[in-house]
């Protein structure tokens, strides 16, 4: 991942604590990161905390038309970033991307992006079961630009056991990694 730029996206799910941590880890491994938090994810991770991480500003909704900018900001973000890890990707920001709605930063972002998206589901079991979320996750699974993280088994925060806890940060890292190697091997044979 060195050398790399990888734009981190955190939305409204309680595993985004983990975000940091997964900056922070990009980061030592060499990556160029920048984020972007929806609002929900701003009222569980401090975009502050993660630009100090990044070293780079982190983008809210508040930021997409900032009229100092000289190309629209959810543009700029998606054409400059390699790789797209979307973790923790909530029910809402899903239901976004696989409806084409560009209501917000992120959802512009993911929209208007032609490089690979991770996405790391987590949500309460019942969310996750619903007919709507799964049909919104079998779409997105069927997206050649998208490698899709389902989650884990284990306790969630409203302290039920089933499935909707984000997947672990190790295999988000190797999700990302196979990203590039897929992307250079597409080329090569190209």
């Amino acid at each position: 991942l060195s050398g790399k730029k990888i734009l981190v996206a955190i939305t409204g799910s309680i595993a985004a604590v983990k975000a940091p941590i997964l900056v922070s880890r990009l980061i030592k491994a060499g990556a160029d990161v920048k984020c972007v938090i929806t609002q929900s994810a701003s009222m569980l991770v401090s975009p502050l905390s993660l630009s100090t991480l990044s070293r780079n500003k982190c983008y809210q909704d508040k930021d997409q038309w900032d009229d100092s900018q000289t190309k629209p900001l959810h543009i700029a973000l998606a054409e400059w970033a390699e790789l797209i890890i979307v973790a923790p990707m909530s029910a809402t920001s899903l239901c976004k991307f696989t409806n084409g709605n560009a209501d917000g930063l992120l959802a512009s972002i993911l929209l208007a992006s032609k490089s690979q998206i991770v996405i790391a589901a987590a949500m309460n079991t019942s969310m996750w079961e619903n007919q709507s979320v799964k049909k919104n996750w079998n779409y997105v699974k069927t997206i050649d630009q998208v490698i899709s993280l389902e989650p884990s088994e284990g306790l969630l925060a409203c302290d039920r056991v089933g499935d909707g806890k984000m997947i672990n940060l190790d295999i988000i890292e190797l999700a990302s990694e196979s990203a590039f190697i897929f992307n250079a091997e597409n080329k090569f044979l190209s």
